[in-house]
């Protein structure tokens, strides 16, 4: 049960909603927690077994670390439940990759992957890395530990939130307010338009481009199909967070942003800055800086063939958290890839690039050079094998084979795409939260100075607001019920 789904929208959220506050704050835990397991088994089924017993052993696991005071025992706990939890992931998301690239099976059936266990499993791994350093004491109710790992606005697909910073909210009671509601009504619609509104309508022509043979395609399609995949990946899955955001807000938590226009990031590091957000400050916190201390640590001089030795603890802790970034994304060499690729740029603009493209280079050149090493790697990520991304590559370079008469771009393109492709080009620049500004700043005004011109012009802009989230909402159920069925892309991780 989907979050855009009509079920979902008109059902079990409100239905939720209106039973969540009418219970005492005392009850409300429990009941999240019940619906979140509901919610899990709706579409899962049996499967909910494993993020149960991901919940207890986790629970069990961090009960021992934190009473057990003798550190050489407390380690081997804290790395006995790292390897079950690494464990219960490796078995369901790579075994069959595993097994498949060891030539030891043949046309078997990879095992089902419960959906959200790449996320609940960080959830897990960051409760325990926290109770181990002791950067967090542990709220040993166990509902309230259960909630942290199962509450559904983030199960599925996060955003991934440390337990130090979950933990507090689910524990201290929690008042919700009008502006509460009020906000996270506003993040459910705009979620839910990105979604059905603008990446199921890119996903069209992005389906339909990439199955085709890359070498059929004329070079104009291939770039087609990317630029319409690059803006349906964000707007799918920052859509996903908003509405996750609202949902959490809705019940009075405060999750963290996901997402900060990342297609106006000026390099790699300022990407990630802006990407996926949850992952990388998880990526930075509990790999890379572990990592790079490591390596810093190891080097006992102040340069090591002419490098300082903090560079070195950089290019490594890098390039093992990507990698481990993009196997953690999917079972499928195209991850590793993309992982690596990501690494290497990190590696590559903090040795000598970044400097010289901030001395030198005017700000549109860097959004320029930085979207597009961003996009290739997209291809990568989309393409279900090496040899098709790589083909798909060469194809965009200008070196296919197709003659343009069968898979030209046009062949793809109607007017309701092409609309789209406007709009999420416009909606993936900060002008929103320009406009936003810039109303705060005639309302203060207004208020200063009594002036009846901004008193009006900012009710309008008040009533246009409020307008435009009524008729995103309604397009989007018009859409949803008329439309075809598109997952969110980030529930296959």
């Amino acid at each position: 049960m989907e979050f855009s789904s009509l079920l979902f929208l008109f059902s079990f959220l409100p239905t939720f909603i209106v039973l969540y506050h009418a219970l005492k704050e005392t009850g409300r835990a429990a009941f999240l927690l019940t619906v979140s397991l509901l919610y899990y088994a709706w579409g899962e089924g049996a499967y909910v077994l494993i993020l149960l017993i991901s919940i207890l052993s986790n629970y069990l696991f961090g009960l021992l670390i934190d009473h057990i005071q003798k550190k050489t025992l407390k380690k081997t706990i804290f790395l006995l439940a790292i390897a079950v939890n690494l464990g219960l992931l490796i078995y369901f998301k790579y075994t069959h990759f595993l097994l498949a690239n060891l030539g030891l099976v043949g046309s078997s059936e990879a095992i089902h992957l419960p959906i959200g266990i790449s996320f609940f499993t960080f959830q897990a791994l960051s409760f325990l890395i926290d109770i181990y350093r002791k950067t967090q004491p542990m709220d040993k109710n166990p509902v309230n530990f259960a909630v942290y790992i199962a509450m559904f606005p983030k199960l599925i697909t996060g955003p991934i939130v440390p337990y130090h910073d979950l933990s507090k909210q689910i524990k201290n009671s929690r008042r919700i307010d009008a502006d509460d509601l009020i906000e996270g009504v506003k993040r459910l619609v705009f979620g839910l338009g990105k979604k059905i509104l603008i990446a199921d309508t890119l996903a069209l022509p992005v389906n339909k481009i990439f199955a085709v043979p890359a070498d059929q395609l004329s070079s104009s399609t291939a770039w087609l199909g990317l630029i319409c995949y690059t803006l349906q990946i964000y707007f799918d899955f920052s859509g996903y967070t908003d509405m996750a955001v609202g949902i959490g807000r809705l019940c009075g938590f405060r999750f963290p942003e996901n997402f900060n226009y990342p297609y106006i990031a000026v390099n790699i590091k300022d990407f990630w800055r802006r990407w996926h957000i949850t992952l990388a400050h998880w990526l930075r916190d509990y790999l890379f800086l572990p990592i790079a201390y490591a390596v810093s640590r190891r080097i006992k001089t102040p340069r090591l063939l002419g490098i300082k030795a903090e560079n070195w603890a950089y290019f490594y802790g890098a390039s093992i958290t990507f990698l481990i970034c993009g196997i953690w994304h999917g079972a499928n060499w195209t991850f590793f890839v993309w992982g690596g690729y990501y690494g290497f740029l990190l590696v590559l603009e903090h040795g000598w690039l970044g400097k010289k493209m901030k001395r030198k280079w005017p700000r549109a050149l860097q959004i320029i050079y930085c979207q597009l090493l961003v996009m290739i790697g997209w291809v990568f990520f989309r393409s279900d094998t090496l040899a098709y991304a790589f083909s798909y590559l060469k194809t965009l370079a200008g070196f296919g084979n197709s003659d343009g008469l069968h898979h030209y771009a046009a062949l793809y393109l109607n007017n309701e795409i092409t609309a789209t492709l406007l709009i999420g080009l416009l909606g993936a620049v900060p002008i929103v939260p320009w406009l936003s500004k810039k109303r705060k700043e005639k309302t203060e005004q207004a208020r200063q100075t009594q002036s009846t011109q901004l008193y009006l012009y900012t009710t309008g802009y008040t009533i246009l607001y409020n307008l435009s989230l009524l008729i995103i909402l309604t397009a989007s159920i018009m859409a949803r019920a008329a439309g075809t069925y598109n997952p969110f892309i980030y529930f296959r991780f």
